[in-house]
């Protein structure tokens, strides 16, 4: 037979099993992390400026693989990081949700890191052509692409500069 003490202490536990129920069922869900732009031109700048430091490295590494100063996997591994880089400006860009007078620039230099991230990926497809010995022609190929990608990110950058309020 159940004692006073066992039947409360069952009842206080039943309760606090409810309780805690209701509270993770009524609490909302959604922790995702968020940020308010206030300054977009700034925001935009910010962007901008970090996009080129990304650009710069990137730009010395292709010199260095194409010296043969630098191994094609240290480049990859390089490149990999700075399109993972790029993918956190383009999120950035995506999340700060500008005003309709900047949708236009932001949009504009949405698609040039989109571009400038295919201009990485085939920077280490080249990594991976002279890995793998391929022809001067080849390579010349790949140069080619590559510089035609980078002009399509600088006219969409300079595109965002011409739109700007």
């Amino acid at each position: 037979m159940a004692t006073k003490k066992g039947i409360i202490i069952t009842v206080a536990i039943l309760a606090v099993i409810a309780v805690s129920s209701f509270v993770v069922w009524f609490l909302p869900q959604n922790h995702g992390s968020s940020f308010v732009v206030s300054d977009y031109k700034n925001e935009l700048d910010s962007v901008k400026e970090r996009h080129s430091l990304i650009s710069a490295d990137t730009e010395l590494n292709l010199k260095e693989l194409t010296d043969r100063t630098l191994t094609p996997d240290n480049f990859t591994s390089q490149a990999q990081i700075s399109s993972s880089q790029i993918t956190s400006l383009i999120s950035e860009l995506i999340e700060s949700n500008p005003p309709t007078e900047w949708k236009q620039s932001y949009g504009a230099y949405f698609e040039s890191l989109k571009k400038y991230n295919d201009y990485l990926a085939e920077t280490i497809s080249l990594a991976n052509k002279i890995k793998g010995g391929a022809s001067t022609s080849d390579i010349s190929d790949e140069m080619s692409k590559i510089d035609s990608l980078k002009q399509e990110s600088d006219a969409l950058a300079s595109k965002s500069n011409q739109t700007r309020p």
